[in-house]
C-alpha cells in the first residue's frame, strides 16, 4: 500500500451554513466515514485544522509572512490514508459524504518517499 495526503479544501466553513441538524448530521456522517476506513485499514490520521493560520516565505536570508493566496480558498483538513495507487485514493476520497454538504474541494497526493527521511 502507498501512502497518500489527501488536502481538504473549502472557502470559509460551509457547515456554518448548514441548520444545526445538519451540522449534527454532517458530522456523524463525516465521524463515520472515518471510523469506516480506519477499521479498514484504510486511514492513519485525519484533523480538522482551524481557518485562520499563517503562509511563511524565505527568501534573501529572511522569513516573511505571505504572500498570501489570491482565494479565500483554504486547507481546512487532511486525512493521511493507505491506497494501492493514485486511482484508489481518487475513489476514497470521492467517498467522502461532506462532498454532500456543501461546497468542498479535496487535493489527493501521493507521498514521496526519500531514503533517509521516511523509508
Amino acid at each position: 500500500m502507498k501512502e497518500f495526503m489527501l488536502f481538504i479544501r473549502s472557502e470559509g466553513n460551509p457547515v456554518a451554513d448548514l441548520s444545526p441538524e445538519q451540522q449534527q448530521e454532517h458530522v456523524q456522517k463525516v465521524g463515520g466515514f472515518i471510523k469506516r476506513m480506519v477499521g479498514e485499514g484504510k486511514m492513519k490520521s485525519a484533523q480538522p485544522l482551524e481557518m485562520q493560520g499563517s503562509i511563511l516565505s524565505f527568501e534573501n536570508g529572511s522569513f516573511t509572512d505571505g504572500p498570501f493566496n489570491e482565494t479565500k480558498e483554504v486547507i481546512s483538513g487532511y486525512y493521511h490514508i493507505l491506497a494501492k495507487d493514485l486511482n484508489e485514493a481518487i475513489e476514497i476520497a470521492k467517498s467522502d459524504p461532506r462532498f454532500e454538504d456543501g461546497k468542498w474541494r479535496m487535493e489527493v497526493r501521493p507521498i514521496m518517499k526519500v531514503d533517509g527521511i521516511n523509508e
